[in-house]
């Protein structure tokens, strides 16, 4: 039986594998090193895109602006930055520093609605998204990003087919969480999206 809830990544990507994208995933536009790929049972994507690459057959793009033509891949993963507030050269914490992030939540679900504008014309029809996305606290609030994602989505075309919810047993400290407003997010989300056409 495939549950909603996991512990492990790679079980969750297999089980999106075994109900939606039988074939594979066809693209990853945020390879970075390849992690979500380390187990025997899922193939790595025909094609790999990162901002900045990690490996020697990953292309150099952006995830709102890729090298792609219109309708011409099947399915597609995007593992995008969470992290606001980050200053480059100034201390942002350990996810902060490995991953990089945005000024400001604005300018973080600006890329989110790029990208996922640019995923919807790569796309095919009936094409599948897979988005891995984490909510976030900047300034003392709450910010949702995968309401903000699944309702950005459903604007430009998408259906959201399915969610999973991946379970953390630790999670990294960061730089500002001395002082505690909101419950410590233990937990991120698997979105399984599909292109629609358009009436």
């Amino acid at each position: 039986m495939i549950k909603s809830t996991e512990h492990n990544q790679h079980t969750i990507i297999k089980d999106i594998i075994s109900l939606h994208t039988p074939e594979g995933i066809e693209v990853d536009v945020t390879y970075s090193k390849g992690v979500f790929y380390r187990d025997d049972n899922i193939n790595e994507p025909r094609l790999k895109f990162d901002l900045f690459p990690q490996t020697s057959d990953t292309v150099k793009a952006s995830a709102d602006k890729l090298p792609l033509l219109d309708n011409c891949v099947s399915s597609l993963m995007f593992d995008p930055p969470f992290i606001v507030g980050f200053k480059e050269g100034k201390q942002t914490g350990i996810m902060g520093n490995r991953f990089g992030g945005f000024k400001n939540i604005k300018t973080l679900w600006e890329f989110y609605d790029n990208a996922l504008t640019e995923f919807y014309r790569v796309l095919k029809p009936n094409g599948v998204l897979i988005v891995k996305t984490q909510d976030t606290v900047s300034s003392g609030k709450n910010w949702f990003s995968h309401i903000h994602l699944a309702n950005k989505a459903e604007e430009l075309g998408f259906y959201h087919k399915d969610l999973f919810v991946l379970l953390a047993k630790h999670r990294m400290k960061g730089h500002n969480h001395t002082n505690q407003k909101h419950a410590r997010k233990f937990h991120s989300y698997f979105m399984v999206l599909i292109k629609k056409e358009k009436k």
